[in-house]
């Protein structure tokens, strides 16, 4: 769902607290897995919101996020200019194609019944970029993962990392081993208790998530 040179980069320091919201709809469909012609897709300065009940696409969530620094400036007259244009995202067996309509009445995320507003398959999207996308959008909440090495959690406050479980590792050290994962499902649930809120950072994400990945790439060089 973003531009592959910057996608670690959809979502600036502060862009928070500008407005931003743009409504698509999907007026073409050919063999994509999951959407169809008709559905409706909401982007925000801080959320992506899918059709309900559908699986998170990270191919669509990157074509989408890419859209937001190229649709910003036209924010203030309502897009007048792009109303016309049609948007594609074709990153797999499928291909979908979808234009900009007016707003909807609905919130900016739905929400799942277990209270999970994303969720979806990791073989979609790597772990590492799939806890970059919490730490860009400024999260706050638990990203729970299964895996074929087991069960994780991941606990974001506004984009921090302030915990991390996977087996019997903890913060650091599990991340580094969740990187390593290629397989399974995961689930995002927003918020956190109160008692969590004020918890310290377990380290600077871009730093964990660096020596994980170097981690990671030494263990390929060695296998």
């Amino acid at each position: 769902m973003y531009n592959e040179k910057n996608r670690d980069n959809f979502f600036l320091p502060g862009l928070s607290m500008m407005t931003f919201a743009a409504a698509f709809t999907i007026v073409e469909e050919r063999n994509c897995p999951i959407y169809r012609r008709g559905e409706n897709l909401v982007l925000t300065d801080k959320a992506v919101s899918l059709p309900m009940g559908k699986p998170a696409c990270m191919i669509l969530i990157r074509e989408l996020t890419g859209l937001l620094f190229e649709l910003l400036p036209y924010a203030a007259d309502g897009f007048a200019a792009q109303k016309e244009s049609l948007f594609t995202c074709g990153g797999c067996t499928g291909l979908i194609k979808y234009r900009l309509v007016e707003m909807p009445d609905t919130r900016a995320e739905d929400v799942e019944q277990d209270g999970s507003v994303m969720s979806g398959l990791i073989e979609a999207v790597s772990p590492a970029e799939l806890l970059q996308i919490f730490h860009m959008h400024q999260k706050t909440g638990k990203l729970l993962l299964e895996t074929p090495g087991g069960a994780a959690r991941v606990t974001f406050r506004e984009g921090a990392l302030i915990a991390a479980r996977f087996g019997e590792l903890d913060n650091q050290e599990a991340i580094y081993a969740l990187l390593q994962e290629r397989e399974g499902s995961f689930r995002f649930i927003p918020g956190l208790p109160s008692s969590l809120m004020q918890a310290r950072e377990i380290g600077d994400f871009m730093m964990i998530l660096m020596e994980g990945l170097k981690r990671l790439d030494e263990k390929s060089q060695d296998g």
